[in-house]
């Protein structure tokens, strides 16, 4: 297998690079956690460093067990190591392992967490590397890999003395948005401070292959980010699936004796203190879209014809300043020409329920229900959004067909295994074959491994493919399985894939 290649930091200031260039080494701070060799395995990593830092948070001890472990047992002999020399600006050194992990309990705090190098080339111009390297090197860890832009074999032909030959040609298409963790973690790493690197809670999760915030979910993504050094602000946990978040560093070294400074994260708070078991007004997409607006002084002819176009009930009414003022409806319209003489929007503005994202879902049904809808704004006033009764139908008419179309699913395949198999064929394949009586003691799981020997998916007497139904059927299952953690993440493809199972179920077997 080709060497990899990773960056080591010589401490904040650069005061490990002198020892580390002059004995031959790679240098590693944390010195609390004492030797690593006698750790085995990654788990015991992350005990020691609880230990060790009793009151780091959970995000920072996954971020420091993922650098520790990186350097105690993911570096291989051979591998390249980058070191950025910052007491010599503008040159990079490069080496490669030449040994084990080791600790040496004599050396001075911060110096004792070592990996031989040898040290190749101490005086590599960073301007002889490419932009798109030098961006991946300014990674937010003391410790981390290199792995976009063939960075392992362009930091080869540094290291025998040539030029960086600059990425593949399929390395230099556009690449908008993050697909892996590792990306993310490369894209926010070469963001500019003042521009950090912002996408979408739905393109977050795509780079772990989930579309939903299920608990597991969310620890799986947290701890990963953690390994990489990062976090997002606010918490991806808070809020609808389209709202942007920040990707942003969450801490260095222990003492800040190495790494990259953070910056002022005091305002950052862990994904995990915001898990979405209460159901909240911001959690819909509608209240973080902005809301069709009429001013005061507008006439009524104005928003009368902007509600018929738009097919809307009501209006907020928003001042040349951006304050709500309240709101039109069609009822205030009508009230208010009864009443007399009308000219001005103002002549039919009724106050407006204003709530924070954070509220309670639930509670507010109500009052949505009562008015018809109300409006949504965050702490810092910049958008309102707006909810209806309407959203709210069609929310959970969404969050309902999911549940619909697997229970429809499960009672046709109940139905016809039940009328072709015997109680103790299916025992058989049951884990507790005593407590199955009939099918309806399947789960999903359970029709997979009855039919897929094919005696007894024929005897279903369906013109299907096998595989093509039990892979279908395999994707049933997990979809089931994901919905039963509740979460208002919309279902989009999955949706497509139940409907489409069902409707496969009801033409191959048309009784109702």
């Amino acid at each position: 297998m080709a060497p990899a290649a990773w960056l080591v930091r010589g401490g904040r200031h650069g005061e490990r690079e002198e020892q580390a260039l002059s004995r031959g080494l790679a240098i590693a701070g944390w010195d609390e956690v004492g030797d690593l060799s006698a750790l085995p395995t990654k788990g015991a990593l992350r005990q020691r460093i609880s230990s060790c830092y009793p009151t780091a948070s959970k995000a920072k001890v996954a971020n420091w067990t993922g650098q520790l472990w990186r350097f105690r047992a993911e570096m291989e002999l051979d591998d390249y190591v980058v070191l950025p020399l910052k007491t010599r600006p503008g040159q990079l050194a490069i080496g490669r392992v030449s040994g084990p992990y080791r600790f040496d309990a004599d050396a001075a705090p911060g110096y004792q967490h070592l990996r031989p190098v040898d040290w190749i080339r101490k005086d590599v111009p960073r301007d002889d590397v490419q932009r798109d390297l030098l961006d991946s090197m300014g990674s937010l860890l003391t410790i981390c890999g290199l792995h976009r832009f063939g960075a392992a074999e362009r930091i080869a032909n540094l290291a025998a003395g040539s030029v960086d030959p600059g990425p593949d040609v399929a390395d230099e298409r556009p690449q908008p948005m993050a697909s892996t963790p590792a990306e993310l973690a490369a894209r926010a790493a070469e963001a500019d401070v003042s521009s950090p690197f912002k996408l979408t809670i739905r393109e977050l999760l795509d780079c772990w292959g989930v579309v939903r915030r299920t608990s597991s979910n969310i620890a799986q993504i947290e701890t990963d980010l953690s390994e990489y050094g990062l976090t997002t602000k606010p918490p991806f946990t808070e809020g609808w699936i389209g709202t942007k978040v920040e990707i942003v560093p969450i801490g260095e070294e222990p003492g800040g004796e190495g790494g990259v400074e953070a910056g002022d994260a005091e305002d950052v708070q862990e994904a995990s203190e915001f898990v979405p078991i209460t159901l909240r007004v911001g959690m819909l997409g509608p209240a973080n879209k902005d809301v069709a607006s009429v001013r005061p002084e507008d006439g009524l002819d104005t928003a009368t014809t902007r509600m018929l176009i738009e097919n809307y009930s009501q209006l907020a009414v928003i001042d040349s300043q951006g304050n709500l003022c309240g709101a039109v409806s069609w009822e205030s319209i009508g009230k208010a020409r009864l009443s007399g003489h009308t000219v001005a929007v103002s002549d039919a503005l009724v106050p407006a329920r204003v709530v924070h994202p954070s509220e309670d879902l639930l509670s507010q049904l109500d009052e949505i229900y009562r008015r018809g809808y109300l409006f949504v704004r965050g702490a810092d006033q910049s958008s309102t959004g707006i909810v209806t009764a309407a959203d709210l139908t069609g929310q959970f008419g969404e969050l309902t067909r999911p549940f619909v179309l697997i229970d429809e699913a499960e009672r046709r395949l109940r139905r016809r295994v039940d009328e072709v198999f015997e109680v103790e064929e299916l025992r058989q394949v049951a884990r507790n074959p005593k407590k199955v009586h009939s099918a309806a003691d399947f789960t999903l799981g359970s029709y997979g491994f009855l039919l897929k020997e094919p005696e007894n998916f024929r005897k279903l007497a369906w013109p299907l493919d096998q595989t093509i139904f039990l892979a279908c059927l395999e994707e049933v299952r997990k979809i089931r399985n994901d919905i039963m953690h509740f979460t208002l993440d919309p279902l989009t493809a999955e949706l497509d894939t139940l409907a489409g199972f069902v409707q496969m179920l009801r033409t191959v077997d048309p009784r109702g």
